[in-house]
């Protein structure tokens, strides 16, 4: 199954990217194909707008989303999410990978 971590990342220290490492190396030892934003763009510096579109077609060429802590408070894990739902994937909701 082809995975796309979501989760919350402006406003975090290193844009929360050790919760998406934590999050994908979990999913890959359990066998998945995983795209993370934190994998595919690891500049701490990129536009928002940029970020979000190229982020919403990975999640659409997926099967699975995993929406990390504190997502809903995300403006981009919403948008995410709600292309995920949108395209009919499976969606599971953790809250450890923090």
């Amino acid at each position: 199954m082809k995975w796309y971590v979501s989760g919350p990342m402006s406003g975090y220290e290193g844009l929360n990217f050790p919760a998406f490492e934590a999050a994908t190396t979990d999913l890959r030892e359990r066998g998945h194909e995983v795209i993370s934003p934190a994998e595919h763009n690891p500049d701490l510096n990129a536009d928002w707008l940029d970020c979000i579109l190229d982020d919403i077609q990975l999640v659409a060429g997926c099967d699975a989303i995993l929406m990390l802590r504190g997502w809903g408070k995300s403006y981009g894990a919403q948008i995410e999410h709600l292309v995920a739902e949108k395209r009919g994937l499976h969606i599971e909701y953790v809250e450890e990978y923090d």
